[in-house]
Order: structure tokens, then C-alpha cells, then sequence
């Protein structure tokens, strides 16, 4: 193999043989030797996904790349058989000694480690390639050349060949993916459609990628959520899918149909709308951020107008089109007066969360309009917009950690003395770390030097610690008007009353709310109405 006519070996092995054989040079002290070195560290939670993947029925058809190395070389033997074409290949047996970490992995190394909890790692077999005594460089080498040369799949070659792939499969959450995909394909080949080449498709490039089409019809109800062989019932009372049928094709073709005509007419009608606006139908519509957002709409108020009982099952193209229209153009007339605040927080946002963002006020746009259309996950949205909420929240959630600090540090001082911050030493010594931390921070930020006392470093994790670790102690004899902890802080917020777990867990939830609160900078982070309401009780039974 190559210009310097590299000898190699092709052979399959089990995995439970190869891990033992088998050796991942990592860069760390102990092997400064076998420098360079060259592998990634393994992680542990794709080694439990590759598992998984094993235990039901995957498999890898590519080869592990293997470097026969070290003391033991010269006992790995080829017996080969007679050749007899015009070749270089030979067949044969070879003969590898049975000793640990003879075998560096130059390639694969999560495919092997994957089948160590495998219940098919005696029992399988995988394809290698393995070379011998490579130097360290060489495999570097290889190492680099394998993954800058070959190219991963894209995510949307990948939404593409589902179709393919999954079309006939015998899952059913398979089959709903192969459905999306068709989906997702006909939208932008259908030569009639307003998404005519606008989609990118295969390998092929366009202005809207295929992944936020895939991930809107994967959640906004316009198909069916499936697990298994079996529909998420919630799920299933809005869809453009027969679930009663059992001619799966059957019903694939006709959702696909349904599903591409009643997406293809919401388009339409923006491109007719806005054909005098085509700065806001490409700004916010056909527009990448936009379209999670818009198919994610039409699938909320498909659902909300079958709820309604304005659309059924059997509605047409056409009766579905005409009772979304006027919600859509609500829509489309708030775009195009749209304030500039309102522009800035949608063009403005990026990041995992801009979707998201995006698809809220598609919905509020249309809600403001249209007050009977209110989902309640707009409703939560709306109320983590609420500054008032999230002032008043911020105020209760100030007192209840003063308080917490308050009454912890009292306590300890009451059980410990003058010991009572050695004795929660740990903690003491990170919030020390914290404090001389911030005190740089601030000294490099041109602020000058403030000297920060370690007990304005204390978290709520560190009072939970303190809480649960003196629960019940108390001073011998006990002083009147003291309480211990459990008897000033044990909360009952609806969670059970009998453990110490379940009387401090309000403790957790606080953290939550707490940690949530203190995003003041952002509009996506905020608490809803439950959420300050429970704040406001834990406020008043602390009787603060």
C-alpha cells in the first residue's frame, strides 16, 4: 500500500480479543517516550451510545486501524498460502501472539472500547487493517491523513439519504423519519412549488438549509412522534398521518401529499402577500432562522384549529389553507410593520436559542391579533418576558438568600464558637479561592483593589451543604429561641414531608430559580407565574 509499499494485513477479530490486543496512545507524562502521540481521550458517554447502538443491532462495516508494535513483533507470523495470479495480495494465516497492548489503534478506537460492555463482544467479529512497527510518527501521520481526508456526512446529505434508508423500515419512528425526509425533498424538487430549488438537497447547495425544515416537522404536530414501533398519543391529534392505517405505505404517501400541499400553500400565499416586500419575506420567512419558525407555526395552529374544530383529519388542502390564512397574514402584516426592538431581538439572536426565539413571536405576533390562539407554551414564554415577574421574583429571591446566610452563619456560631468557620473548612477555603478571584477581576477591570470578605462568597450549594450536614444538631443544653435546622428549614412545597431529603428539597428548587434569575442581561431566561409563586410561598413560610 503506497508509494513505499507499505505491508499490511486485513483479517476480522473479535472485539473481546482486541481489547486485550489492543492499546490508545494518549498525550500524558506516561508515555512521553512514544512521542508523538496522537489519539483523542475517549468519551465515556459516546462509548454508551456506541454500546447501545451495538446491543441493537448496528453494526460498522468500515475497518480499525492497527499498528503491531514492541517487544512482541517478531513473533507475529505469516504463514502464507501459494500465489498463483498476477498480485501482490497473498491469503494466509497470521499468527499474533496472545499478549496485552501489542496493538496501538491508529483509527477506531471508539468502535472497539464501545463493545466492551456489548453483550456481542465474544460473538462479533470486525474487519481491521493492521500495519507493523510503524514509528510513532508514521502513525501520527496516518492518524491526521484519516480524519482531514475524509469527509464526514453532512447533516444534510444525511436528512436527505433517510428517505432511502429508512422508507421501508420495519420501526415505525424510522419510517417517520424516512417520511420527513421525503418531505423535506419534495418541498424543494417539486418544480411547481415556491420552494423550487430553494432547499439543499443531497450535496447540493441552496439559500435554506434541510436541518431547520427536519427539526420544525419533527415537533410541530404536523406528523405523528413515534417511539419504537408505537405513536406518542399526544401527539397524534393534529397530524396529517392516518395512524389507524395499516398499509404503512399507503399512509406515508398520502401524509407526504397532505403535508407538502398544505406547507407549499402557506408559502405561496407569503410569497403573494409580501410580493411588493421582498426585504421582509427574505428577512424573515424564507430565511434560514425564519423557517423553524414558520413551519413550527403553521403545525401550533393546524393543531389549534383542530382543537377548535375548524379542521378535521379529512379537511382538503384547501379547507386547511383557509382557516389558517388570516392567522398567517396576521402574521405577515406584524412583520411588516415590525418594530425596531422587536427586529433586533430576532436578527440579533444566536445560538441554540435563536429558534426558539424566533418561533415565540412568530406566535405572539399572531396571538396579539388573534387572542383565542394562546398555547400554553406561549403563555410561559410571555410570562418569562414579564419584567414586573421577574423583578418581583429577583426581590424574593434576594431576602430568601440573605436570609439563608443569616441564619446559617448564626447557627454554626452558636454550635461552634469561635471555631465555626473551621469547621466548615472546605467550603470556607473555595469561597477564599472565589474572593480572591473576583478581587483580581475587579483590580484588572481598572476598579482598583477592594478587599472581598469570603462570606459574600458563600452559594446556595454551600448553605444546602451546611443545612443537611447539622440538620438536627443543637447546642447541649439548648438555648431558648434556638432552632436547629430542620426546624427552621424544613419546607413542605408539595414534594412529601417524611425525609430530610424531601424537607430540604425546596433548597434545590430555589437554586434553580435562583441561578435563572441571575441572567438578568438576557429575554430568554426568566421565571414563569408558578415559578415566582413558589418563591413567594417559601418566602412566607421561612416568615421573613
Amino acid at each position: 500500500m503506497g508509494g513505499d509499499d507499505e505491508k499490511y494485513y486485513m483479517f476480522s477479530i473479535e472485539p473481546k480479543t482486541l481489547l486485550k490486543l489492543g492499546f490508545v496512545l494518549h498525550r500524558t507524562r506516561a508515555n512521553e517516550a512514544e512521542m508523538p502521540t496522537y489519539q483523542r481521550l475517549l468519551v465515556p458517554s459516546r462509548l454508551q451510545g456506541i454500546t447501545k447502538f451495538i446491543d441493537d443491532g448496528g453494526y460498522f462495516p468500515n475497518s480499525v486501524i492497527l499498528n503491531f508494535s514492541g517487544e512482541n513483533l517478531k513473533k507475529i507470523e505469516f504463514q502464507a498460502h501459494s500465489r498463483k495470479e498476477d498480485t501482490r495480495s497473498r491469503t494466509g494465516v497470521l499468527k499474533i501472539p496472545n499478549a496485552y497492548a501489542i496493538a496501538y489503534i491508529i483509527d477506531g478506537q471508539h468502535r472497539i472500547y464501545g463493545y466492551a460492555n456489548s453483550q456481542y463482544k465474544s460473538s462479533d467479529t470486525i474487519p481491521v487493517v493492521a500495519f507493523l512497527g510503524l514509528d510513532s510518527s508514521e502513525q501520527l501521520e496516518m492518524f491526521m491523513d484519516i480524519n482531514q481526508n475524509q469527509k464526514a456526512v453532512s447533516p444534510t446529505l444525511r436528512i436527505t439519504l433517510e428517505e432511502d434508508l429508512y422508507w421501508n423500515a420495519p420501526r415505525l419512528d424510522s419510517r417517520i423519519k424516512a417520511l420527513r425526509s421525503s418531505i423535506i425533498s419534495q418541498l424543494g424538487s417539486d418544480q411547481s412549488g415556491p420552494l423550487f430549488g430553494k432547499i439543499a438537497l443531497g450535496e447540493d447547495r441552496a439559500e435554506l438549509s434541510a436541518k431547520p425544515f427536519a427539526d420544525a416537522l419533527l415537533r410541530c404536530g404536523l406528523l405523528p412522534e413515534a417511539k419504537g414501533n408505537k405513536f406518542l398519543e399526544e401527539a397524534t391529534n393534529s397530524s396529517l398521518y392516518d395512524t389507524t392505517s395499516h398499509d404503512h405505505q399507503d399512509a406515508m404517501e398520502q401524509s407526504r401529499t397532505k403535508t407538502v400541499n398544505f406547507i407549499n400553500a402557506c408559502y405561496s400565499f407569503a410569497d403573494e402577500f409580501l410580493d411588493k416586500d421582498q426585504n421582509t419575506l427574505n428577512t424573515f420567512i424564507v430565511y434560514n432562522r425564519g423557517t423553524y419558525a414558520f413551519i413550527s407555526l403553521i403545525g401550533s395552529l393546524n393543531t389549534y384549529l383542530t382543537e377548535e374544530g375548524q379542521v378535521k383529519f379529512s379537511s382538503t388542502t384547501e379547507e386547511r389553507f383557509e382557516a389558517i390564512r388570516k392567522y398567517l397574514q396576521a402574521l405577515f402584516e406584524s412583520l411588516k410593520s415590525i418594530q425596531a426592538e422587536d427586529k433586533e431581538r430576532l436578527l440579533g439572536k444566536l445560538g441554540s436559542g435563536a429558534e426558539t426565539t424566533w418561533f415565540r413571536m412568530f406566535q405572539d405576533f399572531v396571538s396579539k391579533r388573534f387572542t383565542g390562539y394562546l398555547p400554553a407554551d406561549l403563555l410561559d414564554w410571555r410570562e418569562r418576558q414579564d419584567t414586573e415577574l421577574q423583578d418581583e421574583g429577583r426581590k424574593l429571591a434576594i431576602r430568601i438568600e440573605r436570609h439563608l446566610k443569616n441564619v446559617c452563619i448564626a447557627n454554626l456560631k452558636a454550635l461552634f464558637g469561635d471555631n465555626w468557620d473551621i469547621e466548615i473548612g472546605a467550603i470556607k477555603r473555595e469561597c477564599e479561592k472565589r474572593a480572591g478571584e473576583e478581587e483580581e477581576k475587579i483590580y484588572k477591570e481598572g476598579l482598583g483593589r477592594k478587599k472581598i470578605d469570603w462570606t459574600e462568597m458563600l452559594t446556595v450549594p454551600d448553605y444546602k451543604t451546611i443545612i443537611e450536614k447539622y440538620w438536627v444538631k443543637a447546642p447541649d443544653p439548648k438555648p431558648d429561641g434556638f432552632n436547629t435546622f430542620e426546624e427552621h428549614f424544613a419546607l413542605d412545597i408539595g414534594h412529601g414531608f417524611n425525609s430530610k431529603s424531601e424537607k430540604s428539597r425546596w433548597l434545590s428548587a430555589f437554586r434553580s430559580y435562583r441561578n435563572t434569575l441571575a441572567h438578568e442581561g438576557t429575554k430568554d431566561k426568566g421565571l414563569n407565574k408558578h415559578e415566582v409563586d413558589l418563591l413567594r410561598e417559601i418566602h412566607d413560610q421561612l416568615e421573613i
